[in-house]
């Protein structure tokens, strides 16, 4: 019997949460700024009124959140689960873009194993709610990746860097990666096809790991990609379904209902306008606006503070700051990706000067040829 058979439902649980929490604190280690609000990037608050903490208290607030997480990893009990989410909740609040997917994912799973308790059917239950995270993890992530947008992107991205397949072969590759992520998605739920899903999301977070080792970038959601293995390995490998959607279904109660509004519900109603794209699992789906700040004053650039000046470069004859590159130096995260972040960025250096129109976002994804 191997370690995987060993293991009771409580025992994965556990590990599952353990596993999240490590790959949470890694990418913490990894991008530090993004705790705390002293640094030399705007913080960008949902709400205008939300008070900003200063230094010391956003250091205090940060190792706070630290050290609720190794507690957590020690021991997964229910008043530190919520606490964490509360504070994150707060954080995110507070700058969004702290709004991540791998530590809102790691968030999802705390606050299901905060529901865990002694008896069977409620371990149960709680193994169903983490189950259902990464169904709609792949599930998502697959529908949202079926857009116009995606085909020409990573045709041309994939024709860059593997040029020497069959045209054809990159040509019906790349227009079935949508349905193929989607139905892993679906695959996870059911007994014979379970298997094949789990292999099938190793190659693919394998595949990412290695690229983003041989191209040099993206080393912060590495852990993630790892976490995703590990814990798809644990949940679904040995599982045993006793009949069709009872991850769904069997003991059904307002948990699981909590897990499939916020998995499921939400990132539904993303299709058709509301609920955040992250959020909302849609990732590398060419979906989401990226923009570049083009400077119109000159004077502006003089009233800039150093720390922004040296994210100014030339380019097609203007002055231009890419707000993912001054983003993701500062804070070791690319800039969360909603039109309403993107413009309390640009408020922020428009501040430096009393002029109106010094500045105009370009967005530049859709166009990206490189």
């Amino acid at each position: 019997m191997t370690f995987l058979q060993k293991l009771t439902d409580k025992q994965k649980i556990i590990l599952v949460a353990r596993i999240a929490v490590l790959s949470f604190l890694a990418m913490i280690i990894y991008a530090p700024k993004l705790w705390i609000t002293t640094k030399d990037f705007p913080v960008i608050p949902l709400f205008d009124f939300i008070p900003i903490p200063r230094y010391p208290i956003d250091y205090i607030l940060a190792f706070v959140f630290v050290l609720l997480l190794i507690s957590f990893f020690i021991k997964p009990k229910k008043s530190i689960g919520i606490t964490i989410v509360l504070l994150y909740f707060y954080l995110a609040l507070v700058d969004q873009n702290r709004l991540q997917p791998y530590f809102y994912q790691t968030i999802l799973i705390i606050l299901s194993v905060s529901y865990l308790r002694k008896s069977r059917k409620n371990t149960t239950i709680v193994l169903h709610c983490l189950m259902l995270i990464f169904i709609a993890t792949y599930f998502f992530s697959g529908i949202q990746k079926i857009n116009a947008h995606f085909n020409t992107i990573w045709m041309h991205a994939f024709s860059k860097h593997f040029y020497f397949l069959p045209e054809t072969f990159r040509y019906l590759f790349t227009r079935s990666v949508p349905f193929i992520e989607a139905l892993i998605g679906v695959f996870l739920l059911f007994n014979k096809t379970r298997r094949i899903a789990v292999v099938g999301i190793t190659i693919m977070h394998l595949g990412i790991v290695i690229l983003l080792l041989k191209f040099g970038y993206g080393y912060n959601v590495i852990p993630w990609n790892l976490q995703n293995i590990l814990s798809v390995i644990i949940l679904f490998w040995y599982y045993q379904s006793k009949y069709p959607f009872d991850i769904v279904t069997q003991y059904f109660n307002y948990k699981k209902a909590v897990i499939l509004f916020l998995t499921f519900v939400l990132p539904t109603t993303n299709l058709f306008g509301y609920w955040d794209h992250l959020l909302s699992f849609s990732f590398f789906s060419a979906k989401l606006n990226y923009y570049y700040l083009e400077i119109n004053d000159p004077k502006l650039l003089d009233q800039l503070p150093k720390e922004i000046q040296d994210f100014v470069f030339d380019y097609k004859d203007k002055k231009i700051i890419n707000l993912n590159d001054w983003c993701g130096a500062v804070n070791g995260v690319l800039l969360y990706p909603e039109d309403r972040v993107t413009l309390k960025t640009q408020r922020f250096i428009e501040s430096f000067s009393d002029r109106k129109n010094t500045t105009k976002l370009v967005e530049y994804h859709h166009q990206k040829k490189d």
